[in-house]
C-alpha cells in the first residue's frame, strides 16, 4: 500500500510539472501571436506568466532536455520584455544544458541581442558561433551583420571591416564606414557613404560620419561635409552642426581645419550651432594665448565682442574662462618681480594654468617667469622640469640648466642626498600649503579655478 502510495504521488509530480512545461510553451505562442498582432501590453502580461511556468518546470526538473527547454522559454521571455540582464543566465545555461537542441539557433540569437543590449564583451562570439552552426543562410548571413556591427561599436575596426566586407545593405554600408574611417581609409569609407550621399538620406545620424572622417583626414572630412551641405532637405541648423562637428572633432588632429570650418561656421544664419562654435572659438582662443600679454589682448577682444549668447553649456564654460583668465592676468601682474613668496604664486597659477585652464604654453610662460623674476628661489629646479615636460624640444637644455643647481634641494634629492630629500618634502608641504589657502582666499573664484582645490 505504501509503494502504490508513493508511486501515485511521482505521478502527480511527474504531471505538475509536464503540466508547467507544456502551459510554459502554449504561452509562449500566445505571446508570440500577441507580438504579432501588436498586442504590446498582452504581450507583456503573457511573457511573465512564461516565465513563472519555465521556473516551475525548472523546478521540478532540472536536468536533461527537459530543463534545458524551461530555461530557454524563461530566457526568451524575459528577452522580450527587455529584461536582457536577466534572460542571458537563462540563455546561457540553456545552451550549455543543450547545445544542439532544435531552438538553438533561435536562442543564440536572442542571447546575441541580450549581450549587444548589456554591453557584453561576448556578443561577437554568440554571433560568430551562429555563424558555425546555423543552417538557414538567412540566419547565418543576420548573425554575419550582427557580429560586424558588435565589432565595429567594439573598437575592433580591421575585424568588422572583414566580416562586412562585400555586404550592400546599408547598415553594412554605415558599420563598414565607420571602420575604415577609424582606419584612415576615408577614400574606401566615402565609397561605401557614395549611395546613401547620393540619395541625401537624412535618416543617418551623419554626425558621427563627420567625426570619425575629421579626426583622421581632412580632405576627406571636407569632401564629406561638402557633399552633406549640398543636401537640399535640411535645414540651416542641421548644416551648422555638421560644420561644428567637423571643427570640434578636428581640433587635435588638425587645428588648421578646425579654426577654417569654426570661420564657415560663422558666416552662416544665427543659430545653436553657430553661437556654439563661437564658444568653441572663444575658448580655443583663451587656451592658445601663450603668454599673459597674449592672454590680455584676447580677454579685450572678447569684450569688444559684446555679450555672449545665453544657454549653452559652451557659453557657461566660456564665460568662466573668461573670468578665470582675469584672475590669471591679475594675479601675475599683482605679483612684483622677487616679491617674498611671489615664487609660490607664480607656481601656482603655471600649475593651474596647465592643469585647469588647460593651456599648456601660457603655463611655460609663468614657469618661465619664475626663472627669470626668483633666479634664487628653491622652487627653481622644479619649475624647469615642469616646463622641460611642456616643452619637448628643448627638454635636453631645461634639464641642464637645472642640473647646475647642484646644492639645491630638490637637485640634492634627485642625487640621494638624505638631507636634500628631508628638505624637498618640507618645500612640497609649504607649496601645497600656500597653493590651497590661495583657493581658500577666493570664494568667488570661477569654477574652472575652484575645480583646482
Amino acid at each position: 500500500m505504501k509503494r502504490f502510495a508513493l508511486t501515485g504521488l511521482a505521478m502527480l509530480a511527474g504531471c505538475a510539472w509536464s503540466n508547467s512545461l507544456y502551459q510554459a510553451r502554449h504561452l509562449t505562442q500566445d505571446a508570440t501571436r500577441s507580438e504579432r498582432e501588436r498586442r504590446p501590453g498582452e504581450a507583456q502580461q503573457l511573457w511573465g506568466q512564461v516565465v513563472v511556468k519555465a521556473e516551475s518546470a525548472y523546478a521540478r526538473a532540472p536536468r536533461g532536455v527537459r530543463g534545458a527547454e524551461a530555461l530557454w522559454l524563461a530566457g526568451n521571455a524575459e528577452a522580450h520584455s527587455d529584461n536582457c540582464g536577466r534572460a542571458v543566465p537563462y540563455l546561457e545555461r540553456s545552451l550549455f544544458s543543450g547545445p544542439n537542441a532544435p531552438w538553438s539557433q533561435q536562442l543564440l540569437l536572442e542571447l546575441g541581442r541580450c549581450d549587444e543590449a548589456i554591453g557584453g564583451p561576448t556578443a561577437a562570439s554568440v554571433y560568430a558561433m551562429l555563424m558555425t552552426l546555423g543552417t538557414d543562410a538567412t540566419v547565418r548571413r543576420h548573425a554575419r551583420l550582427r557580429q560586424g556591427h558588435v565589432l565595429v561599436l567594439q573598437g575592433h575596426w580591421a575585424e568588422g571591416a572583414a566580416v562586412l566586407a562585400g555586404d550592400d545593405t546599408v547598415p553594412a554600408r554605415l558599420d563598414r564606414a565607420t571602420a575604415l574611417a577609424q582606419l584612415g581609409r576615408t577614400d574606401q569609407a566615402l565609397a561605401d557613404l557614395a549611395p546613401l550621399l547620393a540619395a541625401a538620406d537624412t535618416s543617418i545620424k551623419w554626425v558621427g560620419y563627420v567625426e570619425a572622417f575629421a579626426a583622421h583626414n581632412s580632405a576627406g572630412a571636407d569632401q564629406l561635409l561638402a557633399r552633406l551641405l549640398s543636401f537640399a532637405n535640411v535645414s540651416d541648423e542641421q548644416r551648422s552642426a555638421w560644420l561644428l562637428a567637423g571643427a570640434q572633432a578636428a581640433m587635435d588632429f588638425d587645428p588648421g581645419a578646425a579654426d577654417r570650418r569654426l570661420r564657415q561656421l560663422a558666416t552662416r544664419p544665427r543659430g545653436r550651432s553657430v553661437s556654439e562654435g563661437q564658444m568653441v572659438e572663444a575658448q580655443g582662443q583663451l587656451a592658445r594665448a601663450a603668454s599673459i600679454p597674449r592672454l590680455r589682448a584676447v580677454l579685450d577682444s572678447l569684450q569688444r565682442a559684446g555679450e555672449l549668447p545665453e544657454g549653452s553649456p559652451a557659453t557657461i564654460r566660456v564665460a568662466d574662462m573668461e573670468r578665470a583668465a582675469l584672475w590669471l592676468v591679475g594675479t601675475n601682474d599683482s605679483t612684483r618681480a622677487g616679491a617674498p613668496t611671489g615664487d609660490l604664486t607664480v607656481f601656482a597659477l603655471a600649475e593651474f594654468a596647465r592643469d585647469s585652464f588647460a593651456a599648456p604654453h601660457l603655463a611655460g610662460w609663468l614657469f618661465a617667469r619664475l626663472e627669470r623674476d626668483w633666479p634664487h628661489s628653491d622652487y627653481l629646479p622644479k619649475a624647469l622640469l615642469a616646463r622641460a615636460m611642456l616643452e619637448p624640444d628643448s627638454t635636453a637644455s631645461l634639464l641642464e640648466r637645472a642640473r647646475r643647481y647642484v646644492a639645491n634641494p630638490y637637485v640634492a634629492a634627485a642625487n640621494g642626498d638624505r638631507g636634500g630629500q628631508v628638505r624637498v618634502a618640507q618645500l612640497e608641504d609649504s607649496l601645497g600649503k600656500f597653493i590651497r589657502a590661495m583657493w581658500v582666499a577666493l570664494p568667488q573664484a570661477p569654477r574652472v579655478v575652484r575645480e583646482r582645490e
